[in-house]
């Protein structure tokens, strides 16, 4: 016996031609929302990001979207929400491989100004075109909240020249001209550009006139003395910046000194790195004097700045006076066994750092295993707390 033909109910039907027409006619309707998820189940992945942008909040739709797209998708890094990783990375991808002489510029400020809605973050790895970014800024009104830019060169193979990498002071100059008036941009990284002290005075002219910036990242560039004193001049009594990452530039001696007068006055920073510096003993001494009495500083990291026995001294007095210190990093410096010591039975007498490193500082063997149980014992006692709730 045959089997029945079974009818297709109307509603699957409906379902099917409203998703089959959808870009034709972009709407809903009264649906109930079960029939909503129905149609977006099946709704093709290339529609218009203009078309489906505004209608289409259903996660599932942008995450087999953007895994049809990428193979790899960190949906943590992008607040986890998959709408917000397509439009960023859709994004990211256009203005990498932006080339004004191919693509013209409205379709550039069209893409910005919609995509300003569903964007928070902004990470470029490249961008050849070198486009003044006051163009972004004015597009993506009240965004983003984080710009994450290199200016780098992808794949450039035996085409390799030294002149497309890094930022010039025409970016530089336009990107402060943008700073002064964006009042949503909270975090600015900037590592890896090659900056120099002219480029970064130029920034700073900018950043000066900014109360929205509070994490900065100019890491691994070529700064100098006369760039940190124009940085330092950012961090006085009215700076908002709270994070600040310095590492692995060219800061010597006086370039620390400028830092630690603005770090006397500063009563907004969190953290400091300016490890991979060539700050010396004096240098460093400085800047861990100056913060002795904040009230606020929780990480600060000198490694790798040939400090030597005044610093120590400097960090003894540190920790038996500070008490919001709670990450200190001073490895890979010139202490010596002696100022290690007095460094260990001044962390004894301390209450709030929780991690220290002083690996490579010269420092007896034991006095080192005598830290590490110390600041053990210490996070045993606040994980046993937070479990307890107390």
């Amino acid at each position: 016996m045959a089997a029945p033909n079974l009818i297709t109910p109307l509603r699957d039907i409906c379902v099917k031609v409203v998703a089959a027409n959808f870009e034709g006619c972009p709407t809903f309707g009264p649906l109930p929302d079960k029939y909503v998820k129905r149609i977006i189940d099946i709704l093709p992945l290339d529609l218009p990001l203009e078309l489906v942008g505004s209608l289409i909040a259903d996660e599932d739709y942008w995450r087999r979207r953007s895994q049809a797209r990428w193979k790899n998708c960190e949906v943590a890094a992008h607040g986890y929400s998959w709408k917000q990783l397509f439009f960023e990375r859709n994004l990211m991808e256009f203005l990498e491989q932006y080339d004004p002489a191919v693509t013209d510029l409205s379709s550039l400020k069209r893409l910005l100004t919609y995509s300003r809605r569903f964007v928070q973050t902004v990470h470029i790895r490249q961008l050849p075109s070198h486009l003044d970014l006051q163009i972004l800024f004015e597009c993506m009104v009240n965004t983003p909240s984080s710009l994450a830019l290199s200016y780098n060169l992808k794949e450039v193979g035996m085409d390799y020249d030294r002149s497309l990498f890094g930022m010039k002071l025409s970016d530089c100059r336009a990107l402060a001209k943008a700073l002064e008036h964006t009042e949503t941009l909270t975090h600015l990284d900037l590592s890896n550009n090659s900056l120099d002290d002219d480029k970064v005075r130029m920034l700073a002219s900018g950043l000066v006139e900014n109360l929205s910036i509070t994490h900065l990242n100019l890491s691994h560039n070529k700064i100098a003395d006369r760039g940190v004193r124009a940085l330092a001049k950012l961090l006085d009594g009215h700076s908002v910046i709270s994070l600040l990452e310095l590492h692995d530039n060219q800061i010597h001696t006086e370039g620390a000194k400028s830092l630690a007068r603005a770090f006397k006055s500063n009563q907004c920073l969190l953290s400091v790195n300016l490890r991979l510096n060539r700050m010396g003993d004096e240098g460093c001494k400085a800047v861990v004097e100056s913060v002795r009495g904040s009230p606020t500083l929780q990480r600060l990291n000198i490694s790798a700045n040939a400090a030597g026995p005044g610093t120590a001294a400097a960090v003894v007095a540190l920790l038996r006076l500070n008490n919001t210190l709670t990450e200190l990093d001073v490895s890979c410096n010139q202490f010596g066994e002696d100022a290690c010591g007095n460094v260990r039975r001044a962390l004894e007498q301390n209450g709030s750092v929780r991690l220290m490193d002083v690996r490579m500082t010269g420092i007896n063997p034991d006095d080192e295993m005598a830290i590490a149980e110390n600041l053990r014992a210490r996070q045993e006692r606040v994980d046993k707390a937070r479990v307890l709730g107390k």
